[in-house]
């Protein structure tokens, strides 16, 4: 049966209102639509400390029960904290409680109206009542303490009714969510919030990016190296203006608004790194707060020399390369282990952690022989600044425009001083572990090539070009190749590395890459003549197209590029930026293809990069086979490649290129222009 409001006011008016003791109160199970323990703890205290105030403002509705109680079916939440002010003796247990007496008949009815029909406070009301409070004369703890909250509290909410009235109509309206209304009370002006919000696109209104707008050129402290290596404290002291913001959880971070300050600030406390920078013998050294790369872009760069290490250090570093090695050796077949035991990836980490520890100290003992030359120092200079990390830094060996000159008549005399061949420029290289075995790395560089052999297929423009500098470098690299007199018409040699990629692929018969080549294949077999003699003269007969389109596919097969070892370079590089190659469409990271040939510690590594960490802890837990199904479903929709995988921008290798080709033993060397 339905009850009409009218009705069910109509109850509530012919019933008898009074006061019950507390201790004759009890809660009803049959008659409260609010199951008992569903009000949130929180809302209970801040209850209490209201009636605490200012007392029970609104009447329970009870029922007659047995032996002088009354059972309570509307106003559970103030009988409990009622009931924990009785606790802590903040009131009587026979505290007299306002109720409204209903017929047990209509007891049902009676708490239904109290909760359906009760509109609840808008929170745009809330917090103009608390500012009311506040203009009246109440301190914030005082409010605080009235409604059982902090006084952190009470701010927040001051903070929010102080909210441009045009932005709070919004948020009455439900056009402004509160996480964004929090963002736009951290900023006072009115105006500037208004402006904000309504030069902000409707499909991008997110508190992080509303947060970004309103807080250009200000500083945060928390994140800033530079402030983060002042210190909030010492710019505070120096008089430093700045903005906290209220909503933030972190109650230490502030919005540093002085940036002249702050930067001065922190070249006074480089000034004692830069002293004792300056007491190795450098002509110049630079203090600036922030190291900006385009102002020293026109600077020269020094490199350091590496000493001959003694006997000592020679025997040591050796001794340290051939543990190394043998702990490599361990790791790899570990890795190749098809099995799934948990004992084979402890011993993996253990074999790792001791690599990395010998690692460092090969390292240090690298560093060691790596000097600055004292005769070039002096005509080179330093700049100390704050680093990412907010500590300082310095960027040793530059050179000014001014200086060259000098700089390069000091390396030619330091080069003709070591002897003819010794570089006074040269940097040092250490020996890092790879990421992957070399059987996989043969395996994902063998995809590669496949795919990059599938996208030449259809782009004969590429093969040509290819083609043509692959002559032109045979041609013109060596001179004394003008002179062979081969007996063969031209001096061109080919091999199809078909069978390599299957010799370093097990898997490639199932590559995209593979079988378009294969079908590529199979179908000129249909075409050309039986007979290879005869191919050049059915050529002569075929359109210049077809002749292109053959060309481009013998040039594709030929393709190579298989590393046992992860290259920082690729000689396939050229070739996938010139065809936009995306590994994706020829390769993902499976079980079968990667995770199952890699150490659990690396499936978490993966899986940390491609997602987070969220979603690599769950998988620390599995064994090695479940964790690997895992990581191929987490990553499988981002697009995750393995770095040998990945295709590096055609500007970056030529560029590689040019500096690989460059004279290594020039004394010109000493500067980077």
């Amino acid at each position: 049966m339905k009850f009409s409001k009218a009705e069910i006011e109509a109850v509530i008016a012919a019933s008898p209102r009074t006061t019950v003791p507390l201790n004759k109160l009890v809660l009803s199970e049959e008659r409260q639509v609010r199951p008992q323990g569903s009000t949130p703890k929180l809302s209970i205290a801040e209850l209490a400390a209201s009636i605490k105030d200012s007392g029970v403002l609104q009447n329970l509705i009870v029922v007659k029960g047995a032996r002088g109680m009354y059972e309570v079916c509307a106003g559970g939440r103030r009988l409990e904290a009622l009931a924990a002010l009785a606790q802590a003796d903040d009131i009587p247990e026979n505290y007299p409680v306002p109720v409204l007496i209903v017929p047990a008949d209509k007891a049902l009815i009676a708490s239904l109206a109290e909760n359906v029909f009760h509109i609840p406070m808008h929170p745009a009301d809330e917090y103009v009542a608390f500012a009311k409070l506040i203009d009246a004369g109440k301190s914030v703890e005082d409010v605080a303490a009235a409604f059982g909250v902090t006084p952190l509290v009470v701010k927040r909410r001051m903070k929010l009714a102080a909210v441009s009235p045009r932005l709070m109509a919004q948020f009455r309206e439900g056009q402004i969510g509160l996480d964004c209304l929090m963002v736009l009370a951290s900023c006072d002006d009115h105006a500037r919030q208004e402006q904000v919000w309504t030069g902000m696109p409707t499909w991008n209104r997110r508190p992080d990016y509303l947060r970004q707008l309103l807080t250009q050129g200000e500083i945060e402290s928390d994140t800033d190296p530079v402030a983060r290596y002042v210190t909030l404290k010492a710019y505070e002291k120096a008089g430093g203006e700045l903005r906290r913001d209220l909503f933030s959880d972190d109650d230490k971070k502030a919005y540093l608004l002085d940036a002249a300050l702050l930067d001065s600030l922190a070249t006074d406390k480089l000034r004692k790194k830069a002293r004792q920078v300056a007491a190795e013998g450098w002509k110049w050294v630079d203090v600036r707060a922030r190291y900006v790369f385009e102002e020293f872009v026109k600077f020269g760069e020094l490199r350091k020399t590496r000493r001959t290490p003694d006997d000592e250090e020679a025997g040591a570093m050796a001794g340290l390369r051939s543990q190394l090695d043998t702990l490599q050796a361990r790791m790899d077949a570990l890795q190749e282990h098809e099995g799934d035991d948990e004992n084979d990836d402890r011993e993996f980490l253990k074999l790792e952690a001791e690599a990395e520890v010998l690692e460092a100290q090969l390292k240090t003992l690298q560093d060691a022989l790596c000097v600055w030359p004292p005769e070039l120092m002096a005509q080179a200079g330093c700049v100390v600044f704050v680093g990412s990390r907010g500590t300082a830094e310095v960027k040793y060996g530059l050179v000014r425009p001014d200086d060259r000159s000098g700089m390069a008549d000091a390396a030619r005399q330091a080069s003709e001083a070591e002897g003819a061949g010794e570089s006074v420029v040269s940097m040092p290289s250490g020996k890092t572990r790879p990421v992957h075995s070399e059987k996989l790395t043969r395996r994902l560089t063998a995809h590669r090539v496949a795919a990059v052999q599938a996208e030449l297929t259809a782009r004969p423009d590429v093969a040509l070009a290819a083609l043509t500098a692959q002559l032109a470098q045979l041609i013109f690299r060596d001179d004394a190749r003008g002179y062979q007199r081969p007996e063969t018409v031209f001096a061109i040699t080919a091999a199809d590395s078909q069978s390599d990629l299957q010799a370093a692929a097990e898997d490639m018969q199932g590559s995209a890459g593979w079988a378009r080549v294969q079908a590529e294949r199979t179908s000129w077999a249909a075409r050309l003549p039986q007979e290879m003699d005869q191919v050049f003269p059915w050529l002569l007969t075929q359109e210049q197209a077809t002749v292109i389109q053959l060309l481009t596919f013998t040039v594709a097969v030929t393709v190579t590029g298989i590393y046992g070892t992860e290259p920082e370079r690729q000689r396939t590089d050229a070739l996938a930026a010139a065809l936009g190659l995306d590994m994706n469409k020829w390769w993902a990271a499976t079980s079968a293809s990667y995770f199952s040939h890699v150490s659990k510690a690396r499936i978490l590594d993966v899986v940390t990069e491609a997602v987070d960490v969220n979603a690599a802890s769950p998988l620390a837990a599995l064994k090695k086979a479940d964790a690997a199904s895992g990581a191929e479903q987490t990553v499988a929709a981002t697009g995750w490649l393995p770095a040998c995988l990945r295709t590096r921008r055609a500007v970056e290798t030529s560029t590689e290129e040019a500096l690989d080709d460059a004279p290594e033993h020039a004394a010109s060397e000493a500067l980077d222009a």
